[in-house]
């Protein structure tokens, strides 16, 4: 498990790693404490459906990766 905070102690991301490498739901959240993104690694690599989001909480972006390469924005 892994877990990092912004300099203002506010929670900055949260998942795991395997072998070193990022894997498995992976969370990351902007200081103001909205979420920021959340998605998948495989290997250290991007996976699946990934969603990013504005300072105030609303979704910007939907993507999808595969094998860490963009496929679908």
């Amino acid at each position: 498990p892994w877990v990092w905070y912004h300099l203002n102690g506010q929670l900055d991301s949260k998942g795991t790693y395997k072998d070193g490498e990022q894997d498995g739901p992976w969370i990351e959240y902007h200081d103001n404490g909205q979420l920021d993104s959340k998605g998948t690694y495989k290997d250290g690599k991007k996976e699946g459906p990934w969603d990013e989001y504005h300072t105030d909480g609303k979704i910007l972006k939907k993507k999808t990766y595969k094998d860490g390469k963009l496929v679908k924005q």
